[in-house]
C-alpha cells in the first residue's frame, strides 16, 4: 500500500502548476493518503517490541504489563485439527500428541498438510502456554475474544472462562453464536495453558481474523467501553443524519438526492448494528443468528445502489445512466437471493460482491471526478470524502480476506463521508435561507413601493374627481342662472318657479356631492329636479320612465345627473322631443354577480342603430368613471353610444 501512496504523490509533484487541481485540494489529497496511511500501519507500528506466540509459548516474564498496556495474543499456536482436546489430554501423554502450528490472527482453511488444504467446516483445538510476570500472580487478568463467525470454548489452566455458542463435532451439534466477549482470570500461579476450541459448519473461513487481546483488569474494561460507546456515537449519528435528510425530504419532495442519502444512511445504521460490537443483539440477546447474519449482509449490499442513486441525482450530468442502472439491479438481485437462500449460501455470495463492489467504487470515483474537472459546485467536498470512504472500504475488503493487519475501518469512513455530506448540505441549506431572506426584503421594498405608487395614484383620482365637481356643478349652476335671468325679465312667477326648483336640486346635490355612495333613490329624485328645472326653462314636456329599485341598491352621487345634464346640452334642440330612461337588473355570469344600469335618451329620430363605443373623452363621462373607480376600483364597466332611439349608456358593476 505504501507503494502505491508514493505512485499516488510522484504523479501529483508532476503535475504542473497551472494543472486543474486546486492547491488547497491537493494538500487535502495529501494529508488524507497520509492520514490513512498512519492508520493502516498503526497496528503494525505499535506491535513493534512486544512478544509473540513462538510455537505455541509466549513469555511475558521479563515484560511489565502496565496500565493501558494491550498485549496481542498472536503468533504461531498448537494447532489439533479435528480434535478437542482439554488439560488432562497433554499431561504425560507418551508418546505426545502429534501437533501442527497456525497463525493467528488465521484461518485453518488457508493451511495446507501434504499439499491438501484442511476443509473449511469442521472443528479443532487451538493451545498456547503463556508466562505471565510475577507481579501478575493471583492478580485479575482479562481477555477480549473477538468475533470470528466461529463457535468456539476457552480454558485457561482446565478452567471454562468463556464460551460462544456450543461447540459440536457435526453441524447438527453445533450451534452458532458469534458476539464478542470480555471475560476475566484470576491466575494462581506466573504458567497459564490457554486452550480454545472452535467449531465451523457457516462460514467461509474457520479460525480468527482478528487478535485475542490479554490486559489489566481495567484496561479491557475502559477498551471494550470505548468499542463500544464509538458503536452507539456511530449508531446515533447516522440514525440523526438519515432522520434530518428525510425530513428535508419531505419539505422538498422534488429533491430526490435527499431521500436517496436518507436511506444510505439508514442502511449503514443496519451495518453497524449489526457488526462490531454487535449492539442489536446486546439489545436483543434472543435474536436468532440467522437472520442476524442475512441482514447484515442485506446492508452490505443494498449500500451500494442507494450511494449510486444518491451520487447519481447530485451530478446526473456526469453518470452514465446505464451503467448506474446495471450496478442497481445487480446488487438488488444479491439482495433478493440473500432474503430467499438457504442460509448456508449467504457467505458465498460475499466474494463476487466485493467484485462487483470494487468496481462500483471506481464508477463512483469516475463521475466524482468529472464533476470536480467540470467545476459543479461542493464536487470538491463530495470527492474527498468519497476517497476516504473508498480506501477504508478497500481495506476492510483485504482485511477480510487475511492479506493485511489493520482493524475494520469502514464505519468510520462512512462516518466522514456523511459528516461532509451533511455539512455541505447545511452550507447549501444556509446559502439558501440567505437567498431567500434578500429575495424577502427585496420583496417587501417592491410591495410597499407598488403601494405607496398604488395610493399615489388613489390621491391623483381623487384630486382629479375633485377637479371634475368644481367644474361640473357651476357649469350647470351658469346655465341655470341664464335661464333664470331670461325668465327674470319675461315671467316674474316662472322665474320664482325655476328658481325654487333649482334651490332643491341645488339642495340634494351639496347634500349628496361629498358621499362615495348614495341610494339609488335620491339620486333619481336629483334627476326629476333637474328635469323639472329643464321644462321650465325650455318650455317643453320631458319625460323619466325608470324601473323599480330595491332600497338597498347604491350608486356614485352625480351619475345620472351628470348623463342627464349631457343629454340636454348634446342631444337636445328645438325638433327633438327627448325622454329618458333609468333601469337596472342584476345578472349572473361565471359564478359572478353583476348590477346592470341602463341610461337611455329617446330623440324619436330614425337613425341606423349602431355598436355601442368605449370611447369619449367628456368631461361629464370622465367624471363618471373617476366616481365608478372610487367607489367599485377594477369591478365596473362603461359602454356608450348612439342607439336606434336616441344615446345609451350601459354600466355594470360586479357585486362579488
Amino acid at each position: 500500500m505504501n507503494q502505491n501512496f508514493r505512485y499516488h504523490f510522484q504523479q501529483m509533484k508532476n503535475q504542473s502548476p497551472t494543472s486543474w487541481i486546486p492547491p488547497s485540494a491537493l494538500t487535502h489529497i495529501l494529508l488524507l493518503l497520509v492520514a490513512l496511511t498512519l492508520i493502516s500501519c498503526t497496528t503494525e507500528s505499535t506491535d513493534k517490541g512486544l512478544p509473540k506466540v513462538i510455537d505455541g509459548k509466549m513469555d511475558l516474564s521479563a515484560f511489565y504489563l502496565k496500565n493501558q498496556t494491550i498485549i496481542k495474543l498472536d503468533g504461531d499456536w498448537d494447532f489439533y485439527y479435528e480434535k478437542l482436546l482439554l488439560s488432562e489430554d497433554f499431561q504425560k501423554r507418551n508418546p505426545p500428541l502429534q501437533k501442527e502450528t497456525i497463525t493467528l490472527p488465521g484461518f485453518w482453511n488457508e493451511k495446507q498438510k501434504d499439499g491438501k488444504s484442511y476443509s473449511t467446516h469442521g472443528f479443532a483445538t487451538f493451545r498456547m502456554q503463556l508466562t505471565l510476570p510475577k507481579s501478575l500472580e493471583k492478580s485479575q487478568i482479562s481477555f477480549y475474544i473477538p468475533h470470528a463467525f466461529n463457535t468456539y470454548r476457552m480454558y485457561a489452566n482446565g478452567i471454562l472462562i468463556s464460551e460462544n455458542g456450543i461447540v459440536g463435532t457435526s453441524a447438527s451439534e453445533t450451534k452458532e453464536h458469534w458476539l464478542p466477549k470480555l471475560t476475566f482470570f484470576t491466575p494462581h500461579s506466573e504458567f497459564i495453558e490457554i486452550i480454545v476450541h472452535v467449531a465451523n459448519y457457516q462460514a467461509l473461513n474457520s479460525g480468527f481474523r482478528q487478535s485475542i487481546e490479554l490486559g489489566s483488569e481495567e484496561t479491557m474494561i475502559q477498551t471494550k467501553q470505548i468499542r463500544l460507546a464509538l458503536d452507539i456515537f456511530l449508531i446515533a449519528s447516522l440514525f440523526v443524519i438519515s432522520l434530518y435528510h428525510f425530513t428535508l425530504f419531505l419539505l422538498r419532495k422534488n429533491d430526490r438526492s435527499l431521500l436517496y442519502f436518507s436511506i444510505y444512511s439508514c442502511v449503514s445504521l443496519v451495518y453497524k448494528l449489526t457488526s462490531g460490537e454487535f449492539f442489536l443483539i446486546i439489545l436483543f440477546p434472543n435474536f436468532e443468528w440467522q437472520w442476524l447474519i442475512k441482514i447484515f449482509f442485506l446492508s452490505v449490499y443494498l449500500a451500494p445502489p442507494f450511494l449510486i442513486s444518491f451520487i447519481g441525482e447530485v451530478f446526473p450530468e456526469e453518470t452514465n445512466q446505464l451503467t448506474k442502472h446495471t450496478f442497481q439491479f445487480i446488487f438488488t438481485v444479491f439482495a433478493i437471493f440473500i432474503l430467499v437462500c438457504d442460509f448456508v449460501w449467504v457467505e458465498e455470495t460475499l466474494l463476487p460482491a466485493e467484485i462487483f463492489m470494487l468496481f462500483c467504487s471506481i464508477f463512483i470515483l469516475w463521475i466524482l471526478s468529472k464533476a470536480v474537472i467540470k467545476k459543479r459546485e461542493n464536487a470538491w467536498g463530495f470527492l474527498l470524502g468519497y476517497i476516504f470512504l473508498f480506501l477504508t472500504i478497500l481495506n476492510d475488503i483485504l482485511f477480510e480476506k487475511n492479506i493485511i493487519k489493520t482493524e475494520v475501518y469502514a464505519p468510520i469512513g462512512t462516518f466522514v463521508l456523511f459528516f461532509s455530506q451533511s455539512f455541505l448540505l447545511s452550507k447549501k441549506s444556509s446559502k439558501l435561507y440567505f437567498t431567500v431572506e434578500k429575495q424577502n426584503k427585496e420583496l417587501e421594498q417592491t410591495v410597499f413601493l407598488k403601494d405607496k405608487i398604488h395610493h399615489t395614484n388613489i390621491h391623483s383620482k381623487r384630486m382629479e374627481l375633485e377637479l371634475y365637481k368644481k367644474t361640473i356643478q357651476p357649469h350647470f349652476l351658469l346655465n341655470s342662472l341664464s335661464a333664470i335671468r331670461y325668465w327674470v325679465s319675461e315671467n316674474p312667477e316662472k322665474s320664482a318657479l325655476i328658481l325654487d326648483s333649482l334651490a332643491e336640486e341645488l339642495h340634494i346635490i351639496l347634500k349628496v356631492a361629498s358621499k362615495q355612495l348614495i341610494p339609488v333613490s335620491e339620486e333619481i329624485n336629483l334627476c326629476k329636479y333637474h328635469i323639472g328645472v329643464m321644462k321650465l326653462r325650455m318650455e317643453k314636456d320631458y319625460k323619466l320612465k325608470i324601473s323599480r329599485f330595491e332600497s338597498t341598491d347604491m350608486i356614485p352621487p352625480l351619475v345620472f345627473h351628470t348623463l342627464i345634464e349631457n343629454a340636454f346640452t348634446h342631444e337636445d334642440s328645438e325638433k327633438a322631443k327627448l325622454s329618458f330612461g333609468i333601469f337596472m337588473k342584476n345578472i349572473t355570469e361565471n359564478e359572478k354577480s353583476y348590477s346592470s344600469y341602463h341610461f337611455l335618451v329617446y330623440h324619436h329620430n330614425k337613425e341606423k342603430e349602431t355598436k355601442p363605443t368605449t370611447a369619449g373623452t367628456g368631461t361629464g363621462l370622465e367624471y363618471i368613471r373617476l366616481r365608478l373607480e372610487e367607489s367599485y376600483p377594477g369591478k365596473w364597466s362603461l359602454t356608450h353610444g348612439k342607439s336606434k332611439k336616441g344615446y345609451r349608456v350601459l354600466i355594470l358593476i360586479q357585486k362579488n
